[in-house]
């Protein structure tokens, strides 16, 4: 899916934060030692960092925060999830980045769920794949990511959280227009 049909229902931000560029984004793939999806550099060029439908971040190799930032949680979810697999085999029935096809995770919720690819042949065919750390684990949802979030959000696929999606969700909130609501929320800027 193209990155369209996301952005119809939910508006970009007129100056995305900390979006990068197509120059910056082929030095992040030859950093990774590998192409991402297509749909992927289009959401990360188009909406920058933030919170992604009051639900999700999508991480994104050009943000600041560990929270966000793709190269941290390709480290530390790649690293846990090895190590879950080590610990216990059978509860991660997939490889794990850079083998392959193994999992490369590119997004969280604010539940505590993680979302991988499958890397299994060319980037754009990457299926997703969830881990529901505190539910039923891995799942498989047969799409690539934009259609999987296009999915959540029309209602053809059930969110991992209760009363989700709803339209007050429709929106597109940066890192950098949340930090302002959080501090002046606790007083630490003026009005």
């Amino acid at each position: 899916m193209s990155i369209q049909k996301i952005k119809e229902l939910i508006c970009p931000p007129a100056h995305p934060f900390e979006a990068g560029n197509l120059e910056q984004w082929l030095e992040v793939e030859q950093k990774l030692g590998l192409s991402l999806p297509s749909d992927f550099r289009d959401f990360v060029l188009t909406y920058g960092t933030g919170r992604f439908a009051k639900f999700y971040v999508i991480y994104s190799p050009f943000s600041t925060s560990e929270y966000s930032n793709l190269y941290w949680n390709i480290e530390w979810l790649c690293k846990t999830e090895r190590q879950f697999k080590r610990d216990w085999p059978e509860t991660v029935p997939y490889l794990i980045y850079p083998d392959r096809p193994g999992l490369l995770p590119w997004g969280g919720d604010d539940n505590g769920n993680y979302y991988f690819w499958l890397m299994d042949g060319p980037p754009d065919t990457w299926q997703v794949i969830s881990n529901e750390v505190r539910g039923e684990g891995y799942r498989e949802y047969g799409r690539c990511m934009t259609d999987f979030l296009f999915e959540i959000l029309t209602g053809k696929i059930q969110a991992l959280a209760g009363d989700y999606p709803r339209e007050e969700h429709r929106v597109f909130e940066t890192w950098e227009t949340l930090a302002k609501q959080g501090a002046k929320k606790h007083g630490t800027m003026p009005s």
